[in-house]
């Protein structure tokens, strides 16, 4: 077998092996869940807030992201400052109630400034985290147009987070919420249509969030505000509107993501046309230790006859 040939799909094989990762949990619902919940005097979630403390719970347990941060969280809330009181309808309050009862740790990112710093110091190593959540639109203390689009700056980067096997949760409706979307999911549409009456939990979504009531996605003055359609990719439809369009949608975890999926690289071609493909290389399972051994005999044979 020809060397160069061997050398190309050893090469490519290994590109392709590089490209491949385990991407993280993800749940985002085109809701204001954050606006309709609160927690009792005792510290027990209710309504939306409830639905927010099971999916945090759901995202983190399937996180298998290597931290690797000078400081590291193991929540990171973009859009929201802390709200010790945990008033109702705040989604810093929200959140911190979510990660009080989880026993769980948060960093407050909030303000356009902040956003931007933090996606430097997750670059840099500065800072690192388990799972980004994103605070939404339609409540007290969340995304404003600032942090939007800042958020849709650093679409790759959130992306990148996913595919490292971090966990991504978001609430919202529009482009302040859902800008980055589409470099996660280049196939899906968030679009401004709900009924915001008579939501409920699909199979999954009862699956995914153990206790969990319809009440909970379906409280009072209409959470839903939006809906996902498109390719889903690996993901789920959890939850449905009135009118059966995909309200809260969700999965992923500990799912192997390859080059040429969605939101991932094209995979590398081989070259030379006459050269054995990978896929029947694969097929035929030649691992890369057995293209090595090839190589290896291919260069004993060449010297041979020279």
């Amino acid at each position: 077998m020809n060397k160069i040939l061997i050398n190309a799909a050893v090469a490519a094989a290994m590109s392709v092996a590089s490209m491949a990762a385990v991407a993280g949990p993800v749940i985002l619902g085109g809701d204001d869940l954050t606006d309709h919940g609160s927690r009792t005097a005792g510290g027990v979630n209710q309504a939306g807030w409830l639905y927010i403390e099971k999916a945090v719970g759901n995202v983190l347990t399937g996180v298998s992201r290597t931290l690797a941060g000078t400081t590291n969280y193991d929540i990171v809330a973009l859009g929201s400052a802390v709200n010790a009181s945990f008033n109702g309808g705040n989604a810093g309050g929200a959140i911190g109630s979510v990660a009080q009862v989880l026993g769980k740790t948060v960093l407050y990112v909030d303000g356009a400034a902040a956003v931007t710093q933090f996606f430097q110091d997750l670059a840099n190593g500065v800072v690192d985290a388990r799972m980004l959540w994103m605070a939404g639109t339609g409540a007290v203390n969340d995304l404003d147009v600032a942090e939007g689009a800042q958020l849709t700056i650093n679409a790759a980067a959130i992306n990148a987070f996913g595919s490292s096997g971090g966990g991504i949760m978001a609430h919202g409706s529009g482009v302040d919420a859902y800008g980055w979307l589409s470099a996660l999911l280049p196939g899906i549409t968030e679009v401004g249509q709900c009924n915001e009456s008579g939501a409920t939990l699909t199979a999954a979504g009862q699956a995914a969030f153990p206790g969990l009531s319809n009440n909970n996605v379906n409280a009072a003055a209409g959470p839903c505000h939006s809906s996902f359609t498109g390719n889903f990719g690996g993901l789920q439809t959890l939850a449905i509107d009135g009118d059966g369009r995909s309200y809260i949608i969700g999965g992923g975890a500990n799912t192997v993501i390859q080059c040429g999926d969605p939101g991932q690289p094209p995979c590398p071609t081989v070259p030379e046309p006459g050269s054995l493909p990978l896929v029947l290389l694969a097929g035929l399972g030649l691992a890369l230790p057995q293209l090595r051994r090839l190589l290896k005999t291919d260069t004993t044979d060449t010297a041979g006859k020279a």
